[in-house]
């Protein structure tokens, strides 16, 4: 069975080992790609990922990677096949969490990255040591500057919530029960939102489903892989019939 090409983007402060489980999970049916968005704001990731992925694909993103991906859906280029939004929103930034990454560039410029890093993989990891660690050696090897960019794109994206309407492809968002950061209240508003959009939410899971939960996140994402499939070859079939008669 061939699928359609999988682009995958990573969280804030993270690469694509963040995927590496659920890739290691979907096995080689699926043809999953790494892009990490570079840039100074979602727009410009936005710009850098299109450059790099193939010409039709399915795009898959968690929390920032979320946000760029709903950009890039948002553009209707008709390249982006279906969306897949794993623990991210259509809000802007809160006013907390607004504040929150500008000291933390404050503390990042003034010399303090290790202490930001400090302060920063403890939450996407709920303490887990294993994926803190994981989290805190991602987040180093980007370095301070990209750290920056990062937070100051997520703390200039817009609200998208009243264009979510316009975003036809096939769309499945997956949201996580102890998620704090991105609460499952803002995964059902965004399903909510989105014509024929599919909620799945995975339980015991936080912020960083990919690591947390691999084989619950590869297995939603091949359900909805294969439906997507499936249904190709039913429409298909259908003209085909249509044709003939």
């Amino acid at each position: 069975m061939t699928h359609t090409p999988l682009v995958m983007l990573p969280a804030l402060g993270a690469d694509s080992r963040l995927w590496q489980p659920v890739i290691d999970e979907l096995g080689a049916e699926f043809r999953p790609t790494v892009i990490r968005g570079e840039g100074k704001t979602i727009e410009a990731m936005a710009d850098h990922v299109l450059s790099k992925a193939p010409k039709e694909f399915i795009l898959v993103g968690i929390s920032m990677g979320g946000y760029l991906a709903l950009e890039i859906a948002l553009r209707n280029t008709g390249r982006v096949k279906a969306l897949a939004l794993f623990n991210t929103s259509a809000i802007a930034a809160p006013e907390d969490r607004r504040q929150n990454s500008v000291d933390l560039i404050s503390l990042v410029e003034s010399g303090g990255f290790q202490t930001a890093i400090d302060r920063t993989t403890p939450v996407v990891s709920r303490g887990i040591p294993e994926i803190q660690r994981l989290a805190a050696a991602m987040t180093k090897e980007l370095g301070p500057q990209v750290f920056i960019d990062q937070q100051r794109a997520v703390l200039g994206r817009s609200d998208r919530r009243a264009e979510l309407n316009t975003i036809t492809c096939p769309t499945l968002v997956v949201g996580s029960t102890e998620d704090t950061i991105t609460p499952p209240k803002l995964s059902q508003d965004l399903a909510n939102r989105l014509p024929g959009g599919r909620l799945v939410l995975i339980a015991g899971s936080g912020h960083f489903t990919p690591l947390e939960k691999p084989a619950e996140a590869a297995a939603a994402l091949a359900d909805f892989m294969r439906a997507l499939t499936e249904d190709a070859v039913q429409n298909d079939q259908r003209l085909r019939l249509h044709e003939f008669w």
